[in-house]
């Protein structure tokens, strides 16, 4: 029997716990999530970076009912922006690199784009696209919370940056297996803990990282 520890809150039916079986899993986020002011921003596409951009983004307000062009990271992202829009133009693989290539051939070079992300975001497409009349408003603050779960687990699974540093915060390295969801928490993980083999997902979803976790349990 594993112990795994894994920085989200799964659902029910998500395919890590299929996977997960009768082993032993603690799955909590790290970080605690907060809503900001914001005003509505005069763009031509509003960009989500995550399903959690498009829940502050769209608490207590009628954007819908604007003019926007709509585009997601990936598809969990669009999954959530779709109970608030019937038009989704553009939706991302959720690879950084790739989604910021595939939109740069979406948008037109007039078009202005605001991204809707959280207070402690990386910006990684805004930063790719390279252009000065793009930009970014945080909807939700995103702070680590202290003390992470002071426990001993074989596997632990990451699904961003924050959640590295709130757990290394509280908890030395234990040459455990190290699962990331995608390159920007594994080059993060390396960089700031200086861990080298880290194991990344195929693709930054629970059906890649349900499938890594299946090869090492």
């Amino acid at each position: 029997m594993k112990r795994v520890f894994i920085s989200r809150n799964l659902k029910p039916s998500s395919p890590i716990r299929k996977v997960l079986g009768n082993h032993t899993f603690l799955d909590i986020s790290l970080i605690r999530f907060g809503k900001l002011d914001f005003e509505a921003p005069q763009a031509d596409w509003i960009f989500f970076y995550s399903r959690n951009g498009v829940r502050y983004f769209f608490q207590d307000n009628n954007y819908e009912l604007y003019p926007f062009l709509w585009a997601c990271m990936n598809e969990g992202t669009a999954d959530e922006l779709s109970h608030y829009v019937t038009n989704i133009s553009f939706v991302g693989n959720g690879t950084p690199n790739e989604v910021a290539q595939s939109f740069k051939i979406e948008i037109n070079t007039n078009q202005v784009v605001c991204f809707i992300r959280a207070k402690n975001s990386m910006d990684s497409i805004l930063k790719q696209l390279g252009e000065s009349h793009h930009f970014s408003i945080p909807v939700y603050t995103n702070d680590p919370i202290d003390g992470a779960p002071d426990q001993s687990f074989d596997i632990l699974i990451f699904t961003s940056p924050l959640n590295v540093d709130a757990w290394f915060k509280s908890n030395p390295y234990k040459n455990e297996k190290v699962i990331s969801i995608g390159n920007t928490t594994a080059d993060h993980i390396k960089e700031s803990i200086g861990i080298t083999n880290v194991i990344v997902a195929e693709h930054p979803s629970e059906e890649a990282i349900a499938k890594r976790l299946k090869q090492i349990l």
